[in-house]
């Protein structure tokens, strides 16, 4: 990869270019000289142009940031960028020189990165969730076979019944009491008053059962949906609810789940990305855990913030760990168990695409904490629990 150069005025205008940055831009090197940076570069914080007081500041010696340069033909093109002040032979800022880097591969094989951490996430919990279906529909088929022999016994009453009826009809006293006998007899065996309270029972535990279903379909449905381009209002209640019920198979066997939901405004965001970070800091939570614990869910407003946060009574974390904790591929599991992407891309997605915080408290022994919180501007009215 060639880095491409671009060196400017103290007034921002282009006075140096090298091939590389004209073979990446597609432009000739008369079409550029003397034109100001912004008709390359396209993002508002842009590399070269810098106030000269600031170029006086030693503290300016070098300076990256990420920013956009703009094709010839329009097309906008990520860069990494290094600013350093031109000085001239008696140290007055001259301009400034700009070393950039083409990040397009790099993004390109971040957003790989991140659709195969969600993809392994489907996958890794993939089993828990055909286990938590099953449970439910498990009893579903029970209480059908039931059912079933129920409806046989009523089906052979309410013959009786109608043979008692016709009976009556024709006005016979022999087929009349024939009638009755078979009917007691009958409802004798079927233990009719029995058999009324375990229909309703049995009906109520198959509709619970159905609609438990449904709502762990539906999460993960709504998890492994194709992102959205745009945000919309979702609330952080709705969003935990539903990475508890794809997490939940994980969950259950390690802690005891406690919820304290405070009533908070729907808030801009990208509602799949975000039950993708809960589950992932649900997940951790529950392997931090050695034996039995407790994984405790809260959200609250804070300031501008709206917040939700998950504490474990897990191992908890020294600080040389919780330092690295963010960065991409670091992981404490064995090999094999874990890419180590599950935080960053948490971070990134909390951080870089909503504008939030991810926040870290973690004591060895006590167990740790991490917060979501996403900014409060543009929050819609606040809703109930």
């Amino acid at each position: 990869m060639q880095a491409t150069l671009v060196v400017s005025d103290t007034q921002g205008y282009i006075r140096r270019v090298n091939p590389a940055l004209l073979q990446l831009l597609g432009y000739a090197e008369e079409e550029l000289l003397g034109r100001p940076l912004t008709q390359i570069c396209a993002s508002a914080e842009l590399p070269g142009i810098t106030p000269v007081a600031a170029m006086h500041s030693e503290s300016l010696a070098l300076v990256r940031v990420e920013t956009r340069y703009r094709c010839q033909d329009g097309r906008l093109i990520p860069m990494l960028c290094s600013r350093s002040t031109l000085r001239d032979e008696e140290g007055r800022p001259a301009g400034e020189v700009c070393i950039g880097f083409d990040l397009s591969e790099r993004k390109e094989f971040a957003a790989q990165i991140f659709q195969s951490e969600k993809l392994a996430s489907i996958g890794q919990l993939a089993a828990g969730v055909a286990h938590e279906i099953n449970n439910p529909l498990g009893f579903i088929l029970s209480n059908l076979g039931t059912l079933s022999e129920y409806s046989r016994e009523v089906l052979g009453l309410v013959q009786q019944y109608e043979r008692l009826y016709l009976a009556l009809q024709s006005g016979d006293p022999d087929q009349i009491a024939q009638a009755r006998l078979q009917v007691g007899h009958h409802r004798a065996e079927v233990d009719i008053e029995y058999l009324m309270g375990d229909l309703e029972q049995l009906i109520g535990e198959s509709r619970e059962g159905a609609e438990r279903v449904r709502r762990i379909v539906q999460s993960l449905r709504d998890f492994a949906h194709q992102d959205q381009m745009e945000q919309i209002p979702a609330s952080l209640n709705e969003c935990l609810e539903s990475a508890i019920a794809i997490a939940w198979n994980e969950l259950k066997y390690k802690a005891e789940v406690t919820k304290d939901y405070a009533p908070l405004p729907r808030v801009p965001c990208y509602p799949q990305e975000l039950n993708q970070v809960f589950i992932n800091l649900l997940v951790n939570a529950a392997q931090a855990i050695v034996g039995q614990g407790t994984i405790a869910i809260r959200t609250f407003l804070s300031d501008e913030w709206v917040c939700a946060a998950i504490t474990d009574t897990g191992q908890g974390m020294p600080p040389e760990v919780r330092r690295r904790i963010f960065e991409p591929f670091f992981t404490t599991k064995s090999v094999g168990q874990g890419t180590g992407l599950g935080l960053s891309t948490s971070y990134h997605i909390v951080v870089h695409k909503h504008r939030g915080e991810l926040l870290v408290e973690s004591q060895e022994g006590v167990g740790t904490t991490f917060t979501v919180q996403l900014p409060l501007a543009g929050a819609g009215e606040i809703l109930p629990r």
